[in-house]
C-alpha cells in the first residue's frame, strides 16, 4: 500500500481525523496504534504488513468500524422503516461485479441514515424509480476506481444515482435545494458530457 492508501484505510476505520495527504506525521503513526488496538494486534504505530493483512482481512469479511455495525447503524433495527423506495442491498459495495474476486464483503460500513433518507425524499420529489451507480465503497474499490482518498463512499454518506425520465439538471437542483445536502454534482461519462447521474453526499 502507498501511504495515500493506508491514511484512507485508516480514515474507514475512523482512526485518522485529517485529509490523506501522504505525508506519515503524527496523526498516521496515532491512528495506526488506533487501528491495531481494534485490530487486536500489536500497538507499535507501524502500518507494516502484519497491519496491512490484518485490516484487509477486517475489510473483507464486513468487520469495519465499530461504530458502523451496531443497531443503530441499521443491520438490524428499524433503520429502514419510514424508508419507501430503496433497499439495503441497494447501497452494496459493487466490487464484485467488477473484479473475479470481490474486495469485501458487501457493507464495509453500513449506509447514513441521513444519506438513505435524503435519497428517498429526492425519489419521491422526482416522482420515478431511482437507480445507483454507486454507493458504500471499500477502500481498494474506491482506489481503482479513481475515487478520491477523502471520499463519502467510504464512510457510507454518498450516492451517485439517477431516477428515470428525470433529467440530471433537474435532480441535481432538487438536491441542492434540500438542506441536507454536504455536496452534489452532476457527474460527467468520460468524454466530458453531463449525465443524468447525479453524486450527493451528506455530512
Amino acid at each position: 500500500m502507498t501511504i495515500l492508501q493506508k491514511q484512507a484505510v485508516l480514515m474507514f476505520f475512523g482512526c485518522y481525523d485529517g485529509i490523506p495527504d501522504g505525508d506519515w506525521g503524527e496523526l498516521s503513526v496515532g491512528g495506526t496504534r488506533k487501528l491495531q488496538r481494534r485490530l487486536g494486534i500489536p500497538e507499535d504505530g507501524i502500518f507494516g504488513p502484519q497491519t496491512e493483512r490484518a485490516s484487509r482481512k477486517a475489510i473483507g469479511t464486513g468487520t469495519g468500524p465499530e461504530e458502523n455495525h451496531s443497531e443503530e447503524a441499521g443491520i438490524a433495527g428499524d433503520f429502514w422503516d419510514g424508508i419507501r423506495y430503496w433497499s439495503r442491498e441497494e447501497f452494496r459495495c459493487r466490487c464484485r461485479e467488477y473484479y473475479p474476486e470481490p474486495l469485501c464483503g458487501g457493507f464495509p460500513v453500513e449506509p447514513d441514515r441521513t444519506l438513505v433518507e435524503l435519497a428517498d425524499d429526492l425519489r419521491e420529489r422526482a416522482g420515478a424509480p431511482g437507480h445507483r451507480s454507486s454507493g458504500i465503497r471499500c477502500p481498494e474499490h474506491n482506489l481503482r476506481s479513481g475515487g478520491v482518498g477523502n471520499s463519502r463512499h467510504l464512510t457510507g454518506k454518498a450516492l451517485d444515482f439517477f431516477v428515470e425520465g428525470v433529467s440530471g439538471k433537474k435532480l441535481l437542483e432538487l438536491a441542492l435545494a434540500d438542506a441536507r445536502t454536504n455536496y452534489a454534482y452532476q457527474i460527467r461519462d468520460s468524454r466530458g458530457q453531463l449525465t443524468d447521474f447525479i453524486h450527493v453526499d451528506v455530512k
